[in-house]
């Protein structure tokens, strides 16, 4: 999937669920409710040896939804989620080696920034789709509102800290492309029930898609 084409599937369902997934099971029970919320996108951050076997699954149960590789910081792990079949690979910030490697392959990599001069930096080495991170702890949309401004050629992905009643801030700021986290489906540090989670995912699409 090429950068202008993930950029189109995002505009149509600009809230990512990111899972960190504590078992395949449980992942692939949260995706199916998602997805039975609108969702028409999954972040599954590679942090652990259960999370590979997590997105091959999602990947099989959910061929047509767009499926991120989250946590990328390196090259062994972009391979991985290319074989995968992710479509995509995010990280917390940048990381040159693994930028280098997504030069000119169809697996789009998306860098992590959380100040101006990383931005600047991006924009010169290629890059103008961007992870913003962590999003609440670095002001938020606020902050993303400044940085609109200064960079109108940018597009960003936030997340960190992004709840329900934030959501509104981010829907109003046109360098905003989708905004990640897992509100939608956990709570208190548990998991909601699967009617639960498709209730928040439909209501978070809902506060963030125009009219």
């Amino acid at each position: 999937m090429d950068e202008q084409t993930l950029i189109a599937k995002l505009k149509t369902g600009p809230v990512v669920p990111v899972i960190n997934p504590p078992s395949v099971e449980a992942c692939l029970a949260a995706t199916d409710a998602l997805v039975a919320g609108g969702a028409i996108a999954i972040e599954i951050t590679l942090r652990s040896a259960i999370a590979p076997k997590a997105l091959e699954a999602c990947r099989k149960a959910h061929p047509d939804i767009v499926i991120g590789a989250g946590s990328v910081m390196d090259v062994e792990r972009y391979d991985q989620a290319e074989a995968l079949g992710a479509d995509f690979t995010i990280a917390p910030g940048r990381c040159l080696q693994v930028e280098e490697r997504a030069r000119g392959r169809s697996l789009v990599h998306v860098p992590g920034i959380v100040t101006p001069s990383e931005i600047i930096q991006a924009r010169l080495d290629g890059f103008k789709l961007l992870k913003f991170y962590p999003s609440e702890a670095a002001g938020g949309a606020k902050t993303l509102k400044d940085f609109g401004h200064i960079f109108p050629d940018i597009t960003l992905m936030p997340s960190g800290g992004i709840t329900f009643d934030t959501l509104p801030g981010y829907a109003a700021i046109p360098i905003v492309l989708s905004v990640g986290g897992s509100w939608m489906y956990a709570k208190g540090g548990a998991y909601r029930t699967p009617e639960d989670m498709t209730e928040q995912m439909s209501l978070s699409l809902k506060a963030m898609l125009p009219g």
